[in-house]
């Protein structure tokens, strides 16, 4: 069986100095036939994938637009009994549908739970609520879809490490993919990075270093010109990202439509740049077109107040740039979007809703009623259903919130102190759950 062994470069090099696919990549059942330019449709072979993975570069207003790669697939082979065999272990139950992946990659991603939320539906004002748990994956987060795809891309071009720009759940994903397939991983974040991202990262095996935000992307360009490094994130000033990443993130169309058995009314997701809402609207989209599903469902981006730059992108038909604004929402706080994003909310008529951190925290609290402790950004989205059905913006349906990672990941947004007793009697606890808690025992 071909495995991790078989990621070696092939000898001899192929032309123009490329190497030879390992031959994982053509046993894989994978059915993925192309990359195609998401600015004119233009189609080029799979491989190789060349940083930056722009496609185009356009002007958009006063500034450069830069359009990305999408992946294409031969869906008249698609199997028939895809999507009725049940699911199985990670997201290689998806492998027609994904690009080819590294066999043995597979943390066991995805299959995560949708649980219903009738406490923060009450506190959003909604009449029916599921919560998908993204942070049940093996790294905590969504991200471990995008990395699986990612990371068997770089194992198909004989790296030997993995680079990218990431200071939260992207980082700590491609870390532990990385380790698991045996490359090396280099994370260059902001200054600001969270202990915790920065432990999960370095326990993988990652070598982390922080720095100014603006110096983190031309330091990858370098890195990535560097033999055997490969770029599994984005440089490019409009996002354009791996094209692999966001196919990943389709499965999570596919689980939400089995496991309703329809398709929701509408899918809030936590935005930044956009790949996630991208991926799971394509997974809907592809749904429809082999006859599974009669529609598709509105698509809500939940942004940060001040960094919404995709909202303001989609409103106004061009490209918007912000000043950084400081949020509680560190994933999701961008000052510029991409084209992803834009795609996605066109495609499916969606909205885009910006919140403000209070409503961020309240809706965070709200979702710990109901078990699930999600981090500030990925609050976020229920924050924006809230907005969406006060202006009565929502049809009707069931409604379903990304929950993307846990709040394990940005403890510095857990609610409050805890008090400490410095004599434990009965009387001092009396005092400190009524003080703290508004618990009161007789």
């Amino acid at each position: 069986m071909d495995d991790f062994a078989d990621r070696r470069p092939a000898t001899p090099p192929g032309p123009a100095g490329q190497t030879a696919l390992p031959s994982w990549v053509g046993a894989s059942s994978s059915l993925a036939t192309s990359l195609i330019s998401m600015f004119d449709g233009e189609r080029q072979p799979l491989y190789p994938q060349t940083a930056p993975f722009v496609a185009h570069v356009d002007s958009v207003g006063d500034e450069p637009f830069h359009y990305p790669y999408e992946v294409g697939y031969a869906y008249e082979r698609l199997p028939d009994d895809l999507f009725t065999s049940g699911f199985g272990s990670g997201l290689e139950r998806w492998a027609p549908l994904l690009p080819p992946l590294l066999r043995g990659l597979s943390c066991g991603e995805g299959a995560t739970p949708l649980v219903p939320a009738p406490r923060a539906a009450a506190w959003a004002g909604l009449p029916e609520l599921f919560i998908k748990n993204e942070s049940a994956n093996p790294s905590w987060s969504h991200k471990d879809r995008l990395s699986l795809c990612t990371v068997s891309a770089a194992a198909a071009a004989g790296a030997t490490g993995t680079v990218i720009s990431s200071s939260g759940n992207h980082g700590a994903s491609a870390a532990a993919y990385s380790a698991r397939a045996g490359l090396r991983c280099i994370v260059l974040c902001d200054d600001r990075i969270s202990e915790a991202h920065a432990q999960q990262m370095r326990a993988h095996g990652a070598a982390v270093v922080a720095m100014p935000r603006a110096a983190r992307w031309p330091l990858l360009d370098v890195l990535s010109s560097r033999s055997g490094w490969y770029l599994i994130g984005n440089t490019a000033p409009t996002h354009t990202g791996h094209p692999f990443g966001p196919e990943g993130y389709k499965t999570i169309a596919y689980e939400i439509f089995l496991e309703l058995g329809r398709v929701p009314a509408a899918v809030s997701v936590p935005t930044s740049y956009g790949e996630l809402l991208f991926g799971i609207g394509k997974g809907f989209s592809e749904l429809k077109a082999l006859g599974l599903a009669k529609e598709e469902p509105v698509l809500i981006a939940a942004e940060p107040e001040g960094s919404d730059a995709l909202g303001r992108s989609y409103a106004s038909g061009s490209s918007s740039t912000l000043e950084p604004t400081e949020t509680i929402a560190h994933g999701i706080g961008s000052a510029r979007g991409g084209f992803r994003g834009i795609a996605a909310l066109r495609r499916s008529r969606g909205l885009a809703v910006a919140v403000h951190d209070r409503s961020i925290a309240d809706a965070q609290a709200a979702l710990a009623l109901d078990g699930l402790w999600s981090e500030p950004a990925s609050a976020a989205g229920l924050a924006a259903l809230r907005i969406a059905a006060k202006k009565a913006l929502l049809s009707p349906g069931p409604l379903v919130h990304i929950s993307t990672s846990t709040g394990l990941k940005a403890p510095d947004h857990a609610a409050g102190e805890i008090p400490h007793l410095a004599h434990a009697d009965w009387d001092q606890l009396r005092r400190a759950l009524a003080a703290s808690y508004n618990v009161f025992l007789d």
